[in-house]
């Protein structure tokens, strides 16, 4: 987790977490929908806003010039949301 895929600005705090907890930066937000994989997340509100956070090494989350984002940053999409699908496959 040291990618800060769990959304903590710290990077150290990630690997001690052994319980689910509040981000505060999400706080304002009501989140439907997350998808979590190894190095990043992807959560999406009831808004429809999209948030990504944790590696970004291959702007897999959107973003051309954060190489890792620590906390969730909004993803802006040129499309509308409902002409997108958002997937995460496992392995």
């Amino acid at each position: 987790m040291g990618f800060g895929s769990l959304g903590f600005p710290d990077r150290g705090s990630s690997d001690k977490v052994m319980k689910p907890r509040v981000l505060e930066s999400l706080r304002g937000h009501s989140v439907s929908q997350i998808s979590t994989g190894l190095y990043h997340t992807v959560a999406v509100t009831n808004k429809a806003i999209v948030f990504g956070f944790g590696d970004n090494e291959r702007a897999q989350l959107g973003h051309e010039y954060i190489r890792v984002c620590l906390k969730p940053t909004e993803i802006v999409f040129q499309k509308s949301i409902e002409d997108i699908a958002i997937a995460a496959p496992s392995g």
